[in-house]
C-alpha cells in the first residue's frame, strides 16, 4: 500500500511541477523554476525533479532519500577499468541496478529493493533513461538532507543497460588495502574514497548487524555533516540513542593510508571542504563507464543547499557545533516548501 500510495504522489507532483512551471510560480523558496530553464534540454528534469523531491522524498533527508544516494553508490561501484582494458563485461552508472529485477536481489544489494522499485516506472512514464533517474534521484537524496551540496548532474544515458557484473561491490569487513585497490579500479584516489564515506552521515546500518538493524551511522541521521568522521574515528556511540560504525569506516580513520585524509573532514570547520570534495567524487561516480562529452549537464534544476552554518546553536563553540531543531525546521519549510507533504 505504501509503494502503490507513492506512485500516486509521484503523479500528483508531476502535474503540480507543470502547474508551477506554466505560472512560473516558486514561491520564495528560489527553487530553480521551470520558466528560467536555461538548456532546453533540462527542461522535462524540472517535473522529474519534483515528482522524485516532492513525490518520494517528499522534501526531507527520509529513508527513501538515503536509499537512493546509496542506490546511486551500488549502481555504479561495479565499474572496473581492469575490466574495461581487457573489453569484458564491465559496469557502469547506467541504471541497470533499477532495470534489471535480479541485480538489486543480490545480497550485496539488499535494502535498495523498495527504492528500486518506486524509481522503476519513471523511465518510461517520462521517456528518459534508467541511468539518468539513479543519478538524479541520487543527487536529489543528499540535497533533501541539510548541509548536503549541489552535485553536478548530468542526463543523457543511453539504455537499456547490460547487467552489472556481479562480486564487484566493496565488502565493509575487507582490509584497507582491498578496498583501496577496489576503488583504484574504478579511478578514485584514497582522499576521493575518504570524502565519499562521508555520506554514512545520513546512513542506517540494517545487514552487517541484525541485532543492531536500524541504527545510525552518526547522532544526526537526519543532516549531511561531518560529526560522522568525528564520532567513527572516536568510536563514539550514546547508550540513550546508539550509532554503529561500519567495520571498514573505523579501519579507515586510524589506518596509515587513509587517516591523513580521513582527517582532512574531522572537525565543523572542515564542513565546506568536505561537503565540495564529496560533490566532486559523487559527480566522478555518476560518470563512470560513461562519455561525459555524450552527456548533457542539467545541475541548473537542482535546489540550493540548505547551510548549517546559520543553523547552529547559539553560543555552541565545541568542534562539532548542534544544530538548532527550530532553526532546522524553518529552513526545511522555507527552501524546501514545494516539496512538503
Amino acid at each position: 500500500m505504501r509503494f502503490i500510495h507513492l506512485l500516486v504522489l509521484v503523479s500528483v507532483f508531476r502535474l503540480t511541477a507543470a502547474l508551477n512551471g506554466e505560472r512560473g510560480d516558486t514561491g520564495p523558496s528560489g527553487i530553480p523554476s521551470v520558466e528560467n530553464a536555461k538548456n532546453p534540454a533540462c527542461v522535462p528534469w524540472y517535473g522529474i525533479r519534483d515528482a522524485i523531491m516532492g513525490g518520494i522524498f517528499q522534501g526531507r533527508c527520509n529513508d527513501l532519500s538515503r536509499a537512493a544516494i546509496r542506490l546511486s553508490f551500488h549502481d555504479a561501484a561495479p565499474f572496473s577499468l581492469a575490466l574495461q582494458a581487457a573489453g569484458q563485461p564491465n559496469g557502469a552508472a547506467d541504471g541497470s541496478i533499477i532495470f534489471h529485477p535480479d541485480e538489486v536481489e543480490r545480497p550485496a544489494n539488499d535494502g535498495l529493493q523498495t527504492i528500486a522499485g518506486i524509481l522503476q516506472p519513471l523511465p518510461e512514464q517520462f521517456n528518459v533513461s534508467a541511468g539518468d533517474i539513479v543519478a538524479v534521484a541520487g543527487a536529489l537524496g543528499v540535497l533533501s538532507c541539510p548541509g548536503g551540496p549541489v552535485i553536478r548532474t548530468y542526463v543523457g544515458r543511453s539504455g537499456p543497460p547490460p547487467v552489472n557484473p556481479d562480486g564487484l561491490l566493496p565488502d565493509t569487513n575487507s582490509p584497507v588495502e582491498v578496498l583501496l585497490a577496489r576503488f583504484a579500479d574504478m579511478g578514485f584516489a584514497p582522499r576521493e574514497l575518504m570524502a565519499l564515506i562521508g555520506s554514512h552521515t545520513t546512513g542506517r546500518q540494517r545487514f552487517v548487524d541484525v541485532a543492531e538493524a536500524g541504527e545510525p551511522f552518526d547522532s544526526t541521521i537526519d543532516v549531511w555533516d561531518v560529526r560522522f568522521y568525528t564520532e567513527t574515528q572516536n568510536n563514539f556511540t550514546d547508550s540513550a540513542a546508539p550509532t554503529f560504525h561500519l567495520p571498514s569506516d573505523r579501519a579507515f580513520s586510524h589506518h596509515p593510508l587513509t587517516q591523513p585524509d580521513y582527517n582532512r573532514f574531522v572537525g565543523f570547520k572542515r564542513q565546506d571542504n568536505w561537503a565540495q570534495e564529496y560533490a566532486d567524487a559523487h559527480a566522478k561516480m555518476s560518470l563512470v563507464g560513461q562519455s561525459k562529452a555524450a552527456l548533457t549537464e542539467c545541475t541548473e534544476i537542482l535546489p540550493a543547499e540548505i547551510d548549517l552554518e546559520n543553523l547552529i546553536v547559539a553560543g555552541d563553540n565545541s568542534e562539532n557545533p548542534a544544530v538548532d531543531p527550530v532553526k532546522l525546521e524553518a529552513a526545511i519549510q522555507s527552501q524546501r516548501s514545494i516539496w512538503l507533504v
